[in-house]
């Protein structure tokens, strides 16, 4: 089923890439059939379908032919070079988001019925409200256009160096992008680990540490933010598709060249090869995901297994 919608979704978006480019330099029809023909755009569907999956099943890794766009580079070599950038963004977000939320329900548990408690709670709901692509412009504006700190777009600057100084000019750039995606996520990891903790909050072992007299941060951290990680484990497996939509919502506004900006422009380009091959490895990459998640329930949890 999958297969099947990575083959015909791309193509439902009408235009085609031939079109495109002839809109692009003002080619009579006549051309827009030739660079059809030579994009094997004027095969039969079904034609098209069989070799899709040929090239995904005869070949390894799967073969989805070559970039309309970015032409004669194959799209598994395009994908490869740009998914190392996008899980960057999302592994890094999905740390930092998971630390502070893991930190304020802790504090959070030390201090019911506060304001700290409503302020982080009413803080996690509104950045769940809000749209990814207006934190996104909100920061630009902020810290790239007014403040100057960071830059406006793209992974690296044109003269990045070598070294230490390559490695700090990919840290300069990521940062907004990273900030945007953590505050994206940081909503809903809060409300599902907080969540979990009201159900901890009155177990037996929390009342019996209470009354051995064990400090509130020990009681706060080592009891009920432990046993209220499960939920949250299995959020993170499987939140990998939202994350990585997100993802690409932000590569597109920073202007961040990763899986998602390469799937913007196969959209914008209607290149079918990319957006066949970025939307078949990024559901790899949710199916891992879930897996992985799996996995780490039945070892933090053996009553899962």
């Amino acid at each position: 089923m999958t297969l099947n919608l990575d083959f015909i979704l791309p193509r439902l978006v009408p235009g085609s890439a031939a079109e495109i480019f002839a809109s692009r330099s003002y080619l009579p029809a006549v051309e827009i059939q030739i660079i059809s023909a030579r994009l094997g755009l004027g095969q039969p569907l079904l034609t098209q379908y069989i070799l899709y999956l040929k090239g995904i099943f005869l070949s390894w890794p799967p073969y989805f032919g070559v970039s309309y766009q970015y032409y004669p580079e194959p799209v598994t070599t395009l994908v490869a070079a740009r998914i190392p950038w996008t899980m960057m963004l999302i592994l890094s977000s999905l740390v930092l988001s998971s630390a502070i939320s893991f930190v304020l329900v802790g504090l959070s548990s030390m201090r019911r019925q506060s304001k700290f408690e409503f302020s982080s709670m009413y803080a996690s709901i509104t950045f769940w409200s809000i749209p990814v692509f207006w934190v996104g412009m909100v920061l630009i504006w902020i810290f790239a256009v007014i403040l100057g700190w960071f830059p406006v777009f793209g992974n690296t600057s044109f003269q990045a160096g070598t070294g230490i100084n390559y490695i700090g000019n990919v840290l300069w750039h990521a940062i907004l992008p990273i900030a945007t995606l953590t505050l994206a996520t940081f909503g809903q990891s809060y409300i599902v680990l907080r969540g979990a903790t009201q159900e901890v909050l009155k177990a037996d072992y929390v009342i019996a540490a209470k009354c051995r007299g064990l400090k509130q941060s020990v009681v706060a951290f080592g009891y009920i933010l432990r046993n209220s990680l499960l939920p949250v484990v299995s959020l993170l497996g499987y939140s990998l598709a939202g994350l990585i939509s997100f993802a690409i919502v932000i590569e597109a506004v920073f202007g961040y060249q990763g899986v998602g900006d390469l799937f913007v422009d196969g959209l914008y380009n209607r290149d079918y090869p990319i957006l066949e091959g970025a939307f078949f490895y990024t559901t790899i990459l949710v199916i891992i995901g879930g897996l992985a998640a799996d996995y780490l329930l039945t070892r933090l949890d053996p009553r899962v297994r």
